[in-house]
């Protein structure tokens, strides 16, 4: 009767080990994906930025991917690697794609932010739409 005893319990015990480890590895993916969401929703907030200007009446233009926003010198793609939260992450894509319906001019933006930490890799990508008035 002791042994059957044990070994239920051991049982029980090699369980409640596999569902902890289980469970802080889900933890991990999920603080890691919230830090790309906000990574991606960074990239699309820097383009419309770049897109619709404060100072400026005039329409920016609409870049198809993120290296046509890296070779124009004054439209750096910001650096996340340096803020509190989103170290070991980076936007990975940005799209701009554009046109036009009736003398109105309408966007899609769509980026990719993607974190890494060890050898876990989270990408999360947002889309955003946007039209001139």
């Amino acid at each position: 009767m002791a042994i059957f005893i044990i070994v239920v319990f051991s049982m029980m015990a090699a369980v409640l080990a596999k569902i902890i480890s289980t469970s802080s590895e889900n933890i991990s993916y999920e603080v890691l994906g919230t830090r790309a969401y906000a990574a991606a929703k960074t990239g699309n907030e820097w383009a419309l930025q770049q897109l619709f200007p404060l100072k400026d009446i005039e329409l920016a233009a609409c870049e198809e991917n993120i290296s046509d926003y890296q070779n124009i010198s004054s439209k750096i793609v910001p650096d996340l690697s340096s803020l509190n939260g989103l170290q070991g992450c980076w936007i990975d894509s940005l799209a701009c794609v554009e046109f036009s319906n009736d003398s109105v001019d309408y966007f899609t933006i769509t980026s990719t932010g993607v974190c890494q930490q060890g050898s876990v890799t989270t990408s999360r990508t947002l889309q955003v739409e946007a039209r001139s008035l």
